[in-house]
């Protein structure tokens, strides 16, 4: 089932809250648990927040893809965004990608992390997104998985509505498909989504023209940001004590403070160009109602 919204220049604005220090002092195998970063987490929803209050739209709350992680690790930050009116959607258990695993190990993965976060929030979580947008549009096997825990999904790729119709004819599964635009610019080889990467390292212009080209091709634009992109500073960066025993500790180390330090000094001005560009429409969730369906 794929729906698509009828409104012009509009977009959805989504966060996928992830754990930077967990992910990566687990991913390299690091000795030790990172030190909590609730107030920097905090306040890179603050800065979030400050950006949309200060533009117009129709709406000021977004769709938080969530991992299970953090949900563990800092529930009372879950509480927080779901309170301040911003829908809680799963973004996995840990950061792993999801065409790694097999169905039923899938399966339990999801359940659990639904679980974990409905549960924090008290709440139903209706969406997912697939961490690294990991997984293929024809990879129905695992798509009929998230179908039988989620009612929609947010993990997809399109350029167009026709390539979208034509996969919409191969998917027989229940659920309710929110692709993430990626268009072709530079040469046919490249292909810009409408967020992490992109924002980092093009002018926000480039990656405007991106969504204007989404829209002209009948797609709505999803611009998706991450904890780390929104907090401009340091503070959410794992330290060189806590890397201890990480594979390719020093490596790291520097490259974190390349990526997601000194890049993120622009960010604040490509966010609020980006917000003055697009109307925010609002959370995934809460949209579902008010799309009108492509049979």
């Amino acid at each position: 089932m794929v729906i698509q919204s009828k409104e012009s220049n509009s977009a959805y604005f989504t966060v996928d809250f992830e754990c930077f220090t967990h992910d990566l002092c687990r991913s390299l195998g690091a000795d030790r648990r990172p030190k909590l970063r609730t107030s920097q987490l905090i306040k890179s929803i603050n800065n979030l927040e400050n950006i949309i209050s200060s533009t117009a739209h129709d709406s000021t709350n977004l769709t938080f893809f969530c991992t299970a992680i953090s949900a563990d690790l800092y529930p009372d930050v879950l509480k927080e965004i779901a309170a301040r009116g911003h829908e809680i959607a799963c973004h996995g258990n840990f950061h792993d990608d999801i065409d790694k695993m097999g169905a039923d190990e899938l399966y339990h993965s999801l359940k659990l992390a639904k679980d974990k976060i409905s549960q924090t929030v008290n709440q139903d979580v209706i969406g997912f997104r697939a961490p690294r947008f990991s997984i293929n549009k024809n990879d129905f096997e695992r798509l009929d998985v998230i179908s039988q825990l989620f009612k929609y999904d947010s993990s997809l790729h399109f350029e167009n509505q026709l390539e979208f119709d034509n996969w919409k004819q191969k998917c027989n599964l229940d659920i309710i498909e929110f692709p993430v635009p990626q268009q072709r610019m530079i040469s046919s080889k490249f292909k810009v989504k409408l967020g992490g990467s992109y924002l980092k390292l093009f002018p926000s212009s480039f990656v405007k023209k991106a969504a204007s080209i989404s829209i002209e091709n009948g797609l709505t634009p999803i611009f998706y940001f991450h904890p780390y992109d929104l907090y401009f500073g340091y503070g959410l960066l794992a330290s060189w004590k806590e890397l201890q025993g990480a594979n390719f500790r020093t490596f790291w180390y520097l490259r974190q403070i390349q990526w997601a330090g000194i890049l993120n000094w622009s960010q604040q001005r490509k966010l609020q160009d980006i917000f003055l560009s697009f109307n925010n429409i609002g959370p995934l969730g809460e949209r579902i109602q008010d799309m009108y369906f492509k049979e």
